[in-house]
């Protein structure tokens, strides 16, 4: 078990109603999954978080700019070197489009939903999971030049330095999600906002504080900077305007 998990299994212990970011992503998706869906997963990298699900639909694509860690996937067996702003398939292919750790890294997060939006069926959906950029970790995450961002996640959360992309967070907000999307085609049909104290326990005190903060965010005014989004838009019949 790695230190991140270590602590958030430590919080799930202090708090038994909390549900793991990933597992209510990985829990949405599969509810729309069935063995006919044409899903596509941008970003998806060399691994993933909903595999079983996708295994199960059959039709499953994969997208990624970082080939070689696509190549390893295991979870998609048709895996394609592409760039979201440049999907390569034609309008309508997919009932689905998975996007997870990927919206913080778009340099044109506007393009790529347009781009999703065309190769979507009419009523087809996007799920999406990213970090809030309204967070303290998101403000802390900004401190560090993208430059440094490698050896920073590597030290401090034991991640391959290969599996760090330049964050820019241009469309991690529920406030500009919903200025926007609607004006690309798309309607909300869910979000969720979830915390997770994990970033800044390094230590016990550290934990504490960060048990504390979520705590904080448990209080309405502070529910919209929780740290993860998880995100559910539908595209709309009218198009964008």
């Amino acid at each position: 078990m790695d230190r991140q998990e270590y602590w958030r299994q430590r919080y799930a212990d202090l708090r038994p109603e909390w549900t793991p970011t990933t597992a209510i992503y990985a829990r949405l998706v599969d509810d729309l999954i069935g063995d006919d869906t044409r899903v596509l997963d941008i970003g998806c990298g060399h691994a993933d978080l909903v595999g079983p699900s996708l295994v199960r639909s059959g039709r499953a694509v994969g997208i990624d700019r970082d080939t070689e860690a696509l190549s390893v996937n295991q979870a998609i067996h048709l895996r394609i070197g592409a760039d979201a702003e440049r999907l390569p398939f034609s309008r309508g292919s997919f009932d689905l489009v998975l996007m997870a750790w990927v919206l913080e890294h778009l340099p044109r997060p506007l393009r790529v939903f347009r781009e999703i939006r065309r190769v979507l069926i009419p009523g087809g959906r996007v799920v999406f999971v990213t970090p809030n950029s309204w967070n303290y970790n998101a403000w802390l995450i900004r401190m560090v030049p993208n430059a440094f961002h490698a050896a920073f996640t590597s030290r401090l959360y034991g991640r391959l330095t290969e599996d760090t992309y330049p964050t820019r967070y241009r469309f991690n907000s529920i406030r500009r999600l919903g200025a926007t999307l609607p004006d690309l085609g798309y309607e909300r049909e869910r979000i969720v906002l979830n915390g997770d104290p994990s970033y800044i326990a390094f230590n016990e005190p550290l934990f504490r504080i960060g048990t504390l903060l979520e705590r904080l965010y448990d209080l309405p005014p502070l529910r919209r900077a929780r740290v993860h989004i998880i995100g559910v838009y539908r595209t709309v019949s009218t198009g964008p305007r």
